[in-house]
């Protein structure tokens, strides 16, 4: 009766203590069914920083408006081109074309008719442009091209007369006919500049010169600056810009 008694205590004994490790399951559940919802919830929005982190790059890279590299991409363009410059031994171009008086246009005539004004214009210069050349959109009115190999300067006066024509070709705003023309700055390797910093610099610096002496054209070159083209109109109003 003793034995009995005990089996019979430690039975009891068991059946109190046995809803711990049901307790003890039960919480552990609890928290690994917790931690999955946490880990699913926040690894979306980890994804998508990360994403957006990745593409942050890519937008930098090219103009919203006209779809073309913007500076920062342009001058990786132009690191490269000089890279293969440098061991071909071929000559390379760098061109600044500045649309005269954009930005009073722009001031003029609102957001959307200057971004569509500026969407044929940088059409219009990639038109002119080789399959090999580069343009990128620099500033608010500024285009920059990459061309490789123009090995003499009737060829590069060549691309030079097409921009201006092109660039001054009629556009037609609201009803009205609209007559841009631009200052044009250019810069070569290794004659002016042997690192992309240099060449942009001076293709920029020859456009602010052209600018400031009432020119159309401006090679950096010292031995050019002599051959550059014919003075840009200059306007003092919008209404001067219209027929």
């Amino acid at each position: 009766m003793a034995l009995n008694a005990m089996m019979s205590g430690l039975g009891e004994a068991t059946m109190a203590l046995s809803p711990l490790p049901s307790l003890i399951a039960l919480c552990l559940l609890g928290l690994l069914i917790f931690g999955g919802l946490w880990f699913r919830r926040l690894r979306p929005h980890g994804f998508r920083r990360s994403r957006s982190r990745d593409s942050v790059p890519e937008v930098a890279a090219y103009d919203y408006v006209t779809g073309l590299p913007t500076r920062r991409l342009f001058e990786t363009l132009l690191d490269q081109a000089v890279g293969r410059s440098a061991k071909t031994g071929r000559p390379l171009t760098v061109l600044v074309v500045e649309l005269e008086h954009f930005r009073m246009v722009a001031e003029s005539q609102g957001q959307a008719n200057s971004n569509a004004l500026v969407r044929v214009q940088a059409a219009r210069v990639k038109g002119v442009l080789r399959s090999m050349d580069t343009v990128a959109r620099l500033t608010q009115d500024q285009f920059a091209v990459i061309a490789d190999n123009l090995t003499s300067h009737h060829e590069v006066s060549a691309i030079v007369e097409k921009l201006q024509t092109t660039v001054g070709l009629p556009l037609t705003l609201d009803g009205h006919e609209l007559f841009l023309t631009c200052r044009i700055g250019i810069a070569r390797y290794p004659d002016d500049a042997t690192e992309q910093e240099g060449l942009l610099a001076q293709a920029l610096q020859a456009v602010k010169h052209a600018k400031s002496h009432g020119q159309a054209v401006r090679f950096s070159s010292s031995e050019t600056h002599s051959t550059a083209h014919e003075p840009a109109q200059t306007a003092t109003s919008f209404a001067d810009l219209l027929p």
